[in-house]
């Protein structure tokens, strides 16, 4: 059994001078033990203060590492038992000291620690006492100390990498906001909309970032898969990302030691070589079916709306062709008129209700007289070659598709069809739907007159 006190010294260099001491004195047959330390450890460790009795070493460990705040994975026999009482200690130094019965390696990745046993170095026949060394003779050549560093693979160290966390950490959401992921903290899934995100330190789980920028810091680790969309991605050098990447309406910034284990998705090229022109390549694509996609979602809307009311839409193609410029005005007032009534009617929360379903109204009867306008377009270019209100409107939804396309000219020309259906709804009292109120002799004065 293992007895090991460091109650009576102060946190303060001497006692961590005592705390060395005392693993001489207490480990007998360790002359030769040593823990090799990888990663990045700080240069300040917490204290810790415990009691451990008649419990085996890696139980003693794991006491340590909960005390500190790490996170612990053990690959080494569980130990003798020993006696632990430490007060106000680094943590660091009471590990070195329960593991002062052999040479391990420890690896460290943020607050994940994970301890195996150190690799037997091959050591050369050294001369034989009271003989000197022969000339170019060593007892561990440095040839062979670096060829027993390449020979030791990547794979290892991967292994260790891999380990996961007693604790996963937390789940993070974050809504209009910024979030940082600090150095040593550990947390899960990770989504933030309206905002950016810093890592420092591990996620376990997947990241997920809308309308907003992330930066991958040096060190920082993503054990998922990063997902952003809106915004740009920096995978700096050092930061490392186990599963997929994918980037959309963003760039790409990936540092040349940047370690990225899945496939990568991104809509827009990295940043460098040829992205500029699978930038523009890819935009153009988008915005070309998207203008399709509009045009033939407008054309289904105007046959369903010819096929119910055919005589209304008749009614709004008869005032467009015959006064378009005065269904322009009608409609910019009308639009203007409307606007005014939705912000009086949001003054009150009763009103809310009414004002949404207002402007929703208003623009389902806004796109049909669109149709109208694209309707009667058409049927002013091929109505010398065919009656079918149909086709009209094909042709009309197929010219707006090609011309919106223009830089400047497209637009300006959609709000004018829009405007002008607005115009038509209000000189014709919606399609006829509003009927006028009757006028004569009958309908005139405060009082009823009898027949």
């Amino acid at each position: 059994m293992r007895v090991v006190s460091t109650g009576l010294f102060s946190s303060s260099r001497l006692g961590a001078a005592a705390l060395g001491a005392a693993v001489g004195i207490s480990v007998s047959g360790a002359a030769t033990a040593e823990v090799i330390r990888k990663g990045s450890w700080p240069e300040v460790e917490p204290k810790v203060s415990l009691e451990v009795r008649g419990e085996p070493r890696n139980e003693a460990l794991r006491r340590v590492a909960r005390e500190a705040g790490w996170s612990l994975v053990l690959n080494v026999p569980p130990g003798e038992v020993v006696e632990l009482h430490v007060q106000s200690q680094p943590a660091d130094k009471v590990l070195e000291l329960l593991l002062a019965d052999g040479s391990y390696v420890a690896t460290r990745d943020g607050d994940l620690i994970a301890i195996a046993p150190a690799p037997a170095a091959p050591r050369s026949a050294g001369p034989l006492p009271g003989q000197p060394a022969l000339p170019g003779q060593s007892a561990l050549p440095d040839d062979a100390e670096d060829e027993d560093q390449q020979a030791r693979p990547d794979d290892a160290e991967d292994e260790d990498e891999q380990a996961r966390p007693a604790s996963r950490g937390r789940d993070r959401f974050v809504t209009g906001g910024s979030l940082r992921i600090e150095r040593g903290e550990v947390v899960h899934d990770v989504s933030v909309i309206g905002g950016s995100l810093d890592v420092w330190g591990t996620v376990t789980g997947d990241i997920d970032v809308m309308g907003g920028s992330t930066h991958l810091h040096e060190g920082a680790r993503v054990r998922g898969d990063v997902s952003t969309v809106g915004g740009p991605l920096t995978v700096a050098d050092g930061a490392r990302v186990d599963g997929d990447v994918d980037v959309v309406g963003g760039p790409l910034h990936r540092g040349e030691r940047a370690r990225i284990k899945g496939d990568v998705n991104n809509e827009v090229s990295p940043v460098g070589g040829d992205g500029a022109s699978a930038k523009g390549s890819s935009t153009l694509a988008r915005r070309a079916g998207n203008a399709v996609t509009r045009a033939a979602l407008l054309f289904a809307f105007g046959a369903v709306m010819l096929a119910l009311w055919p005589r209304r839409m008749e009614a709004l193609k008869v005032e467009i062709a015959a006064r378009p410029m005065k269904s322009f005005a009608l409609g910019v007032m009308g639009v203007l008129g409307a606007l005014a009534v939705a912000v009086a009617l949001c003054v009150t929360l009763i009103g809310v209700p009414f004002a949404v379903i207002g402007l929703l109204l208003a623009v389902i009867a806004v796109v049909a007289g669109g149709c109208a306008v694209l309707e009667t377009a058409g049927a002013g270019l091929f109505g010398h070659r065919t009656k079918n209100p149909y086709v009209h409107l094909a042709i009309g939804c197929l010219g707006l598709l090609l011309v919106s396309g223009i830089p400047y000219v497209g637009p300006a020309l959609c709000a004018a069809v829009a405007l002008i259906g607005a115009g038509a709804l209000v000189a014709t009292r919606l399609a006829g739907l509003l009927r006028p109120r009757p006028r004569g002799d009958a309908a005139t004065g405060p009082y009823r007159t009898s027949p």
